[in-house]
Formats: C-alpha cells, structure tokens, sequence
C-alpha cells in the first residue's frame, strides 16, 4: 500500500443504504485523519448520501460493470480503502480481491474459503460441526428424507445463501413444507435468548475483540434494541470460531442462541461483514471501523481490547433526512 499521506484521500463505505449510524462512525474515523467518507449504492435515494462527503451510483452487484466501475471510481478518488456492508456484495468481491490491491486499495475481506463458508448457510452448519463449535441440526430441503431431522417439526426455514432473515419461517407441518424450495435448508429450532456478536480480526486473523449484544427487538431481520453482555460461553465459541476459520479478518457478526439456565450455546450463523448492529459495537468502544483504518491506513498493530463497555443499551428510532432534489 502506498503511504496514505502521499495518496490516499478518502475510505468507502459500500452499499451504504440507510445505514446512518454506522456511516456516522465511519466518517469519523475518516475525518480523523482528514480523509473523505465516500458512500455507495445501486439507487441515490439512500439517507447516507447526505451523512457522507461524496456518494457513488453503482449499477446492481450482479452486472458485469459493478466491479469496474468500483475499481475506477476508487482509482481516480484515491480510496485507500474499501468497507463492505452487504452481504450480496461479498461473492462478487472475492474474485476481484487481487485487482483492488493491485490498484492500491485495501479491500477489507476475509479470503475465499472464509467467504464460502460464511456464505452458504448448509456450508457453515458444516464448518460449525466440524469444529465442534454447537450449531443446530441442518439439512437442505433436498435431503431432508436422510437426516435427522426427517419427520421432525417444527423446523425452521431460510434460503442456504439467504441474509437479513429474508424468507425465515417456521415449518409447523407437511403442508407448509411443501412450499420450501429443494435448495433452502431445513434446521432445528434453536432456543433461549438471541445474540449478535460483532468481532474483529486483525489482518493476521487474530480475535481482538468479541462484543456480543442480546438482540431485544427486531424489525426486518435489524436489530433495533440491545444491550450488550459478556457472555463466556459465546465469547469462547467467537475465539474458536475465529481460530478455525481460514484467512478470516477484519469484521465479522455471529449470530446465536443463548439459554442462560443451562448455559447452552447454538451458533446459527457467521456473516463475513459489517452486521446492522454494529453501532452498538462501537458505542461500546469497539471501533471496529476506526480499527481498519489503523491497520490498513496507517498500517499500526493493534492490541486485542477487552475494555468495552457492557449493558450499554441501544434504543434505535425512526428519523428522516429531508432534502430537494
């Protein structure tokens, strides 16, 4: 990476949407450094447009010109550096990886055997067994008749490359299993309280910090009130979570099932990216985005942190963003 001091002029934060609050976060560690926050997105109607120093219309992700017209844009505005957020991004990121440092721009993504693990829901239930971290029982619709789970309800229901809970339901009997297309998967329920823990890893793979936060209420798959829990055994899972994943690094969300009584732990998935609660995170004193701009910018080591702060809650509400157009 060239020094950013002879270069590097502003980060991006891609596919940015309506994520104001992590936008905020991100401009500040931008601006910090007197770098400008760039934003993304495949539509100009996103409110983080109007938090950011510049914003970029890029066609839909899975248009031949998405990954070139990312590449120019971050070439000729000199971004030092790239921060996902969407987990449709993702796949089409990873061929491209080579190209962004090439040109440069530190692209924050895990390797490709990380990204297909996370990716595929059936290939992470896999990964979880295998290392012998707890996770529901798994299946695809497709093989159901063979597994375990044959025969069993209610079982829970979610597209194998799904996020955001798009498609989530409960499977109460037969007939609502007839609808569930042959390529979902099929899982048993997972009980007790819901966790998000947001991790980071540094560009060698090493676990900083693991900040997990009980998901208190939903909307659409986004958490909208939380408060954050030191967890052990969660923590622990997110430790060898890490350590088996392969080439993992920078921010990571894990998502899980807590009962507090036997103190038993579920793992339901592990999404490669910036999660939609990650305000919380770094409320809490994990400034995971400030963190990457330390490593990848600056090019500075990091020091795991255990110093955040827990039962800190987090209350989200409806805002607007006025402006003429």
């Amino acid at each position: 990476m060239t020094s950013p001091q002879n270069k590097v002029k502003g980060i991006l934060l891609l596919s940015a949407g309506a994520k104001v609050a992590t936008a905020r976060c991100a401009k500040a560690a931008a601006a910090k450094r007197g770098l400008a926050l760039h934003v993304s997105d495949h539509s100009k109607n996103i409110p983080t447009r109007h938090v950011a120093d510049s914003f970029l219309e890029l066609p839909s992700n899975d248009s031949p010109a998405w990954i070139d017209s990312l590449l120019h844009y971050c070439s000729t505005q000199e971004i030092g550096l790239v921060i996902p957020t969407r987990h449709s991004d993702l796949a089409h990121l990873g061929p491209a990886r080579s190209r962004f440092f090439e040109a440069g721009i530190a692209l924050s993504l895990s390797s490709q055997e990380c990204l297909e693990i996370c990716l595929q829901k059936s290939a992470t239930s896999k990964f979880l067994s295998q290392a012998d971290i707890p996770t529901p029982t798994t299946t695809l619709r497709s093989t159901l008749a063979q597994s375990p789970l044959a025969g069993q309800f209610p079982l829970f229901a979610k597209p194998d490359s799904g996020a955001a809970s798009c498609g989530a339901h409960i499977v109460h009997n037969q007939e609502d299993l007839r609808k569930i297309p042959s390529e979902w998967i099929l899982q048993s329920i997972a009980t007790g309280q819901e966790y998000t823990a947001n991790l980071y890893l540094d560009r060698g793979g090493k676990l900083l910090c693991a900040i997990p936060h009980a998901r208190l209420a939903v909307e659409s798959g986004e958490v909208t009130q939380a408060i954050t829990k030191r967890v052990p055994t969660l923590m622990q899972a997110c430790r060898n979570i890490a350590q088996a994943l392969p080439a993992a690094q920078g921010i990571f969300n894990v998502q899980a099932f807590h009962d507090e009584t036997s103190d038993s732990l579920q793992i339901t998935d592990i999404n490669p990216r910036i999660g939609g609660g990650y305000p919380i995170c770094d409320a809490a004193k994990g400034r995971y985005i400030e963190w990457l701009c330390q490593e990848w910018i600056d090019e500075s080591k990091l020091e795991p942190f255990e110093r955040w702060t827990e039962n800190l809650r987090m209350m989200r509400y409806r805002d607007a963003v006025f402006s003429i157009e």
